[in-house]
């Protein structure tokens, strides 16, 4: 016996993937604020739906009834539901809110007990959390109950891309939907009241998190990162960003910072991992989609926040110590956007000229405590400001090295001036055991009193003074000048950085700026508030990784290594 499934948003991924994963065994019926649409669909009673890939294929989707959101006949053709599928923008969840909880509200009235599941599909984190909070303020505490027993809120990876029809597609049907044709629509198993759906394209999860931010930090920040970066080189197609060489190394890149911190996280495995992306750059090269950079781009207030595709991703890279140099370009370029059709756009622009460049980035990507990761978007955005958007792989691929060493080392075995000078040791290869050594005492501030400069900016200097310091032997004979100068000069830029960034080379104020409080480490209570802070999670951690990078970058400066 078929089944009615309710699909609320009739737009290009209701119409294009979640009917065409439902109509086979199901009768449809969709739901829509837009009220032509509406008129649009029960008039025509079909619409076609095409696959383009490298052959194009089209299959025509009827036998549904399509109504206005606020059609109260809704409410009692809901008795007859089992499946609800979500298709609208995160916007709209306050009116989506609204008609779940008046279906709630009815079906506990009529004594409806049997189970409604509601798949969610939006491109953000954490949906079904979202759409729940609202749900929350809507209903009294009966109403909780019914629904934690009876409604099931599934997330859903919606990984089907619709384009926007070509015109001549539009003269053979005005109501065509074109997708990529991905043909799979996994589900949080875990998640489903009752018996779960089964159909051919449904896969379930048991982790849907860890699914939801590969496909989001994936797919989803690829778009951007070729919409961004490919609008500076005059593009106006995804397929045209992937036959350019430094946007698929950029590209190459940032996949490769997040799918590191991925497997680290979730336990993905590398395999795994690369045959995701190797269908994730087909699909992008698949040059019959015509996808436009500014309908991936739009809306970059929204793409650019703190949990979306780009900062989200660079922010599992600084959990995981993975520098997010490529990830930090895209977003860069995200603040270059200047698409006057594009509200959003055009907001940030005006919020450059008014605040300044840093401190837009704090306000749209939500990076208050986080002031190294506001540090490099900037230093790419100087860069790509001045027309420089090549780069040196092999140089970024050290700096990543320093990175992801001294992140390693503090997480390890803490210490942050010991830590600083063995992953420097590591990096070049130079033993440094007496440094280190000596550098015991200069821990937590100095003594753990915090109130000394911080490990990070100690043992930086006293590495790079190893290579070019001023040496006793040298000072009867003419003070060795040179040396020291040159040391001098090394300190200085490492103690510029510091202050460029953290405000401040000592350790308290450190721990102020990305604590948002100071600590003295001298007793075991406040060590471990310390620690339960995030000190060796993402902290002093991501200090340490920095430093090490920023010391490699005054090395080569000085043509040390």
């Amino acid at each position: 016996m078929s089944r009615k499934v309710l699909i609320l948003g009739a737009g290009k991924i209701g119409r294009g993937f979640l009917a065409d994963v439902f109509e086979s065994d199901n009768n449809l019926i969709f739901a829509d604020a837009n009220e032509d649409l509406v008129a649009k669909l029960n008039n025509a009673g079909k619409y076609t739906l095409l696959s383009i890939g490298q052959e194009q294929t089209s299959k025509e989707i009827s036998g549904f009834t399509a109504y206005h959101i606020g059609d109260e006949r809704l409410i009692k053709i809901s008795d007859d539901i089992s499946l609800m599928a979500i298709a609208v923008f995160p916007d709209a969840f306050d009116s989506v809110a609204d008609f779940i909880t008046t279906i709630i509200r009815h079906r506990m009235a009529i004594g409806i007990t049997e189970p409604l599941n509601c798949i969610v599909c939006a491109n953000i984190l954490h949906p079904v959390q979202k759409l729940k909070g609202l749900m929350d303020e809507r209903l009294n505490g009966g109403e909780k109950t019914y629904v934690d027993a009876c409604i099931g809120f599934i997330e859903s990876i919606v990984l089907r891309m619709a384009i926007n029809p070509t015109p001549e597609m539009l003269v053979l049907d005005p109501l065509v939907v074109a997708t990529n044709g991905y043909p799979e629509l996994p589900l949080d198993g875990t998640a489903v009241k009752g018996e779960r759906p089964v159909n051919e394209k449904i896969v379930y999860t048991e982790n849907i998190q860890a699914e939801e931010c590969r496909k989001l930090y994936t797919y989803n920040m690829v778009h951007c990162l070729f919409a961004y970066l490919g609008v500076m080189k005059g593009y106006k197609t995804v397929y045209e960003c992937t036959t350019d060489t430094g946007l698929r190394n950029d590209c190459i890149g940032a996949l490769g910072e997040v799918s590191t911190a991925m497997i680290k996280e979730f336990g993905f495995s590398q395999e795994s991992m690369d045959k995701w992306n190797d269908r994730l750059m087909q699909n992008m090269a698949n040059s019959y989609l015509n996808d436009e950079l500014e309908r991936v781009g739009a809306s970059p207030i929204r793409k650019l926040a703190r949990n979306d595709r780009l900062t989200g991703a660079m922010l599992l890279c600084r959990e995981n110590g993975i520098l997010p140099y490529y990830l930090a370009k895209a977003i860069a370029a995200g603040f270059i956007y200047n698409n006057t059709a594009d509200e959003q756009a055009v907001i940030i622009q005006k919020s450059i000229k008014q605040v300044g460049f840093k401190a837009a980035v704090i306000k749209y990507c939500g990076l208050d405590k986080e002031p190294e990761l506001v540090d490099l978007i900037y230093r790419q955005f100087l860069k790509l400001s001045d027309g420089d958007l090549a780069e040196d792989t092999e140089y970024v691929a050290l700096l990543s090295k320093a990175y992801s060493t001294g992140f390693s080392y503090e997480l390890k075995f803490r210490g942050c001036a010991q830590c600083t000078i063995a992953a420097m040791s590591e990096l070049t290869n130079k033993d440094r055991s007496e440094l280190f050594q000596a550098a015991s005492g200069l821990s937590g501030g100095m003594a753990l009193c915090g109130d000394g400069c911080c490990g990070g900016y100690n043992g930086g200097i006293l590495f790079m003074s190893s290579f070019v310091g001023r040496r006793l032997d040298r000072i009867p004979i003419d003070g060795d000048k040179t040396a020291q100068y040159t040391s001098f000069d090394m300190a200085q830029k490492l103690h510029d950085r510091f202050i460029e960034v953290y405000g401040s080379v000592i350790c308290r104020d450190l721990h102020k700026k990305i604590f948002g409080q100071s600590y003295c480490l001298r007793t075991k209570e406040v060590r471990n508030a310390f620690e339960e802070a995030g000190a060796h999670k993402d902290k002093c951690t991501s200090v340490i990784a920095s430093a090490c990078s920023w010391t490699i970058e005054i090395m080569r400066e000085q043509k040390l290594i």
